[in-house]
């Protein structure tokens, strides 16, 4: 028998050819259990695609038993596919079908076992100037799992610190208030929230800055909110319970 595995998208697949017998089932015992134990660090799901595949004894099926206990001791998804029809009949003579899921075959597998990214996610921290690149690498981060293009992360990435530092620098004493920062990406808008249990205090209440003064007319500070408001579709603020609310969205690709 041969056995290979592949690394598919966010899985690991292991492919079987051959006959599972009594003699080969350490050999393909072996290859699965690493495949196991790189899924469990990775937390990826393991398929076994069966499409060559062509006999399974009672060893093999044993192999597979193994399989599924440590899947679920590691929270590892664990799933087969592209069983063909001797193989099929002994896995549902034996009620192997009935303990380990089957897709008709790869493709299906990957699409219902690979993990999708967050289309939602959300951090918190003090109100400390140290915890900006945390945040900077949480928005990164989500962008990048929702593949979002570095032209669309720009707008985001000043306005967390701009309003992030406004919080620090004019907030509660700097590190006694909490920021949570939420990302949401719904049809192409990618919204962001960010709230603090600080003073109650509307940023958007300021007035705008002068963009057509002169060099000595120009009035130090208020540019960051100002950045902000234009590059953002939507800016609003609100008030709930102790939290100052900022909520800010943009149409993705604009």
């Amino acid at each position: 028998m041969k056995v290979r595995i592949e690394r598919h998208s966010l899985a690991l697949l292991v492919v079987p050819e051959g006959r599972l017998d009594f003699s080969a089932a350490a050999h393909f015992q072996q290859h699965l259990e690493q495949a196991l134990t790189a899924a469990a660090g990775e937390a990826a799901p393991v398929i076994v695609d069966c499409v060559a595949l062509e006999y399974v004894s009672s060893a093999g099926l044993r192999v597979f038993l193994q399989a599924v206990r440590v899947s679920q001791r590691t929270g590892t998804a664990f799933a087969l596919s592209a069983l063909q029809p001797a193989v099929r009949e002994v896995f549902e003579l034996s009620g192997f079908a009935r303990l380990i899921p089957v897709h008709e075959d790869r493709d299906t597998a990957l699409t219902q076992l690979s993990p999708k990214p967050a289309k939602e996610r959300r951090m918190s921290v003090r109100s400390n100037a140290g915890e900006l690149a945390a945040l900077m690498r949480f928005l990164q981060e989500f962008c990048s799992a929702v593949a979002l293009p570095a032209s669309a992360v720009m707008p985001f990435e000043l306005a967390l610190e701009e309003l992030f530092i406004n919080i620090v620098m004019h907030g509660a004493p700097a590190g006694t208030a909490h920021v949570e920062v939420s990302l949401a990406l719904d049809v192409g808008r990618l919204t962001m929230a960010v709230a603090d249990d600080g003073p109650p205090f509307d940023p958007l209440s300021l007035p705008p800055p002068d963009v057509t003064a002169g060099l000595h007319e120009r009035r130090i500070g208020g540019q960051g909110v100002h950045l902000v408001r234009q590059m953002m579709d939507t800016v609003g603020y609100r008030r709930e319970g102790v939290r100052n609310i900022l909520t800010l969205s943009r149409e993705i690709g604009r």
